[in-house]
């Protein structure tokens, strides 16, 4: 009976941890908040002093499992400093207008983006203020036409990391068992 429990525990952990990835969070000078309209965003559509971070989905790129995120700076002009942080190591960045346009495809179901400018994406001196390692994005970004947006792919753990660790749990519970029927 209660390797049942645990079985049902391990069952349980897996699920939770195959769950949408957390929220990024942020060390800004400015607001940092989810954007949860529909846009039209990329081309100066928001027009407002917050930085927004948006979950799209996730899928392959490059041959590796990722989540895609989509990070709006879209004020008429201001400049946002600071950091984002995710909860796995960031993979890419796509920062152009090539590039956002290339990976349309994680982009958010019923959300519209607007790609129209060749200008979307960062410019020269924003890509210079822009770096990762780890799980962290460091930005020194000026906003102007059209404002400032990047997709952000981060690491997804593949379906052997959740296997693995359902089989550990399920060790454990088989030898909790028999220890007690010991």
């Amino acid at each position: 009976m209660k390797f049942t429990h645990v079985a049902i525990a391990a069952t349980l952990a897996v699920g939770a941890l195959t769950a949408q990835a957390a929220d990024p969070t942020a060390s800004l000078d400015k607001s940092f908040a989810e954007y949860t309209g529909s846009g039209p965003i990329g081309n100066n559509n928001l027009n407002i002093n917050t930085f927004y971070w948006m979950f799209e989905s996730s899928g392959t790129y490059a041959g590796q499992a990722v989540n895609s995120w989509f990070l709006i700076w879209d004020p008429t002009s201001a400049r946002v400093k600071g950091s984002v942080s995710f909860d796995a190591p960031i993979l890419f960045v796509h920062d152009d207008k090539a590039e956002l346009v290339a990976t349309s495809s994680f982009g958010k179901a019923g959300v519209t983006y607007d790609y129209r400018n060749s200008l979307v994406g960062l410019e020269a001196g924003d890509k210079a203020g822009t770096s990762f390692a780890g799980s962290t994005l460091t930005l020194n970004w000026n906003a102007s036409n059209p404002g400032d947006h990047v997709r952000v792919m981060t690491a997804v753990p593949e379906p052997q990391t959740y296997a693995l660790m359902a089989a550990g749990l399920g060790i454990v519970g088989w030898f909790a068992r028999r220890r007690r029927a010991d």
